[in-house]
């Protein structure tokens, strides 16, 4: 026959038994959230790389344009001071290859 001490352990069991419960939820509740903020960061940092890739992309492109650019003038330099009478003197395959021997030669310090 149970009695009052006995009725007191159960009722102590029980509230535990409730309180575990209770916090099983409230961290399951938790995992949830942190899955669902960790998908926020994760797609922010997405979003900040293909930025960083676009800005990279458009730096690269104007390097490549300055480049050329520069590569024009040097070229257009070079041919002006080869040329003979007036003629230039990359229009030839042979000439071309004069030219751009003269411009590696003077972009690496070499001198022809």
């Amino acid at each position: 026959m149970p009695n009052a001490t006995n009725r007191s352990h159960v009722d102590a069991v029980d509230a535990a038994i409730a309180q575990v419960l209770l916090a099983e939820r409230e961290a399951r509740r938790a995992v949830a959230q942190c899955a669902v903020d960790a998908e926020a960061i994760v797609e922010q940092a997405k979003q900040q790389a293909r930025e960083i890739a676009r800005r990279a992309a458009q730096r690269t492109v104007r390097v490549q344009r300055w480049s050329a650019g520069m590569l024009q003038a040097q070229l257009a330099k070079l041919s002006a001071r080869q040329g003979s009478g007036g003629t230039d003197a990359a229009g030839t395959p042979q000439g071309l290859q004069r030219v751009v021997a003269a411009l590696a030669a003077e972009l690496t310090g070499e001198r022809r």
